[in-house]
């Protein structure tokens, strides 16, 4: 069941009275206000707090933090109780603590949507994982944008299980500027996503060992996404950044993973760029093959040449969520709106709909 919060300020003691009157009782607590025990179901736990004024605060973070240690029971982990399914959080671009951040590393950053950061994952390989950042620093070039510098993110592991620290990666930060022939944001966003689309497609031929270890888990001007193996009482201590008074947010999805179709790993962790998801798509090697099958017909005004870079919309190996988001990801990146891509992604009964509108049904 999705947790929804908005920031007021009684939030806080409403949540913990809640808590101490389930503690005392077995079983799911009685409806209150918008909770209904019939909704619970086991599958994944995700979360959402948002400020609806738009106010970035540390607050929004802190209160995301608290949603997805309350959504614990609702993930899984492995034979060791602390090697959790996957846990993970996106937020708004936190300008002030990464504006801080680079000026201690004496990176200079441009206004606040004139660069872009990632999140990265890189193998543990100090000679493979300068490979793989070459890569990354060469695509950024070689697409026209400016590489300002990398950050190493501080992590702390102490509190995850063997199993997950064995596949841990090397995890930094990459800041790309918008480069001089990049007229606008949405277009500097576009090419954001061609870097990363080329990144995938490279990283995946390089022949080094790790190079499953290689991932981008975010690249964007707009959201920055902490993630990793984890469960969701560690992720805090994992990236220390979160905790950080300066790490800012309007709003903030939290996701802790219970891992059914695919096993559990660094990469497959939720939130992705776009959706954070609970439950399994059944149909979804049908929807592949129809996606690859269209590819062929695809064009697009907003992407224009840069459309062959993206192609194939997604790949093997991925699950169900993250496949459903590389084509949520790629209809909006093709110049669509995120309601209208939803729309397609997950369309409404319309085949037997005999009381809908001719207007309506020629949409689907």
């Amino acid at each position: 069941m999705p947790v929804v919060s908005c920031n007021r300020s009684q939030r806080g003691s409403a949540m913990t009275e809640v808590q101490r009157r389930t503690a005392a009782q077995p079983g799911p607590p009685a409806a209150q206000g918008l909770y209904d025990p019939r909704f619970e179901h086991d599958s994944c736990g995700v979360g959402f707090v948002v400020d609806i004024e738009g106010r970035r605060s540390h607050t929004i973070v802190s209160q995301a933090l608290q949603v997805l240690i309350n959504l614990l029971h609702r993930g899984a982990c492995g034979c060791e109780a602390n090697t959790g399914d996957g846990a993970g959080i996106l937020l708004q671009m936190p300008d002030k603590f990464l504006r801080r951040e680079c000026t201690r590393l004496q990176i200079a950053l441009p206004g606040p949507t004139e660069y872009g950061c990632g999140l990265v994952f890189l193998p543990r390989d100090a000679q493979q994982r300068e490979k793989v950042q070459v890569l990354l620093h060469t695509i950024v070039e070689e697409e026209g944008q400016l590489m300002l510098g990398w950050r190493d993110v501080p992590t702390d592991d102490r509190l995850l299980g063997d199993s997950a620290r064995s596949v841990e990666p090397v995890i930094k930060q990459i800041f790309v500027g918008r480069g001089p022939a990049v007229r606008d944001h949405t277009r500097f966003e576009r090419k954001l996503y061609v870097i990363r689309k080329l990144f995938e497609k490279a990283v995946a031929a390089l022949d080094i060992p790790e190079n499953k270890h290689a991932y981008l888990p975010s690249l964007s001007s707009n959201t920055l996404i902490y993630k990793g193996m984890l469960s969701a009482d560690q992720i805090a201590t994992m990236y220390p950044d979160l905790t950080d008074p300066d790490l800012e947010s309007a709003l903030a999805l939290v996701h802790q993973r219970f891992s059914t179709n695919t096993f559990p790993s660094w990469p497959l962790a939720h939130p992705y760029r776009y959706i954070a998801h609970n439950g399994e798509i059944n149909t979804l090697r049908g929807n592949i093959n129809w996606m690859k099958a269209r590819e062929a017909l695809c064009r697009s005004d907003a992407l224009g040449a840069d459309l062959a870079k993206v192609l194939p919309v997604t790949r093997d190996g991925l699950s169900d969520s993250a496949t459903f988001d590389n084509v949520l990801e790629f209809l909006v990146m093709t110049g669509r709106s995120l309601p209208h891509a939803i729309l397609m992604m997950i369309p409404e009964p319309w085949q037997n709909h005999e009381s809908m509108s001719a207007e309506r049904r020629a949409f689907y």
